[in-house]
């Protein structure tokens, strides 16, 4: 599999993913639910205002054989409780075909390098409690959760 940062050519690609997704995690009233309906222009410009910002986000695009597997998005903050650059693994996504087959945790250990190679101090991410397969597996790398309420309103 080939890990790589996204390029401005796959913005067709990440923004089907990205879909395929929103797809697979909104089975509920979650707060994300109007996800569904935004439309690709806001995709394109949300897409194009990353690559333009990498000191606050990394898209990566997982492949094999040049066919999507999946991707994440990785966001930088500064965080006074780590003492430095923190990294949150915003989303991450693996098509449901390669799902089983090692490429999470493949992709977790290139995040992981990424971050420590990059002197990020703590890496976090928050995983729906309506997805028991995500805890599951990122229990399996070592990581716990933290009993914390995640709050949003959107604008």
């Amino acid at each position: 599999m080939n890990i790589r940062a996204c390029r401005p050519e796959d913005e067709k690609v990440w923004i089907a993913l990205n879909r395929e997704f929103m797809s697979f995690e909104i089975q509920n009233d979650s707060p994300w639910n109007n996800t569904e309906k935004t439309p690709d222009s806001i995709f394109r410009r949300t897409f194009r205002e990353a690559l333009k910002a990498p000191e606050l986000i990394t898209l990566l695009l997982m492949e094999e054989n040049e066919a999507p597997v999946g991707f994440a998005n990785l966001m930088t903050i500064y965080s006074v409780w780590a003492h430095g650059k923190a990294l949150i693994l915003d989303d991450l996504y693996i098509r449901e075909a390669y799902q089983g087959k090692g490429y999470g945790r493949v992709v977790m250990d290139f995040i992981e390098a990424h971050a420590k190679g990059n002197n990020y101090k703590r890496l976090q991410f928050q995983s729906e409690t309506t997805n028991p397969k995500a805890r599951g597996f990122y229990e399996s790398l070592g990581y716990s959760a933290a009993d914390m309420y995640f709050y949003v309103k959107h604008f």
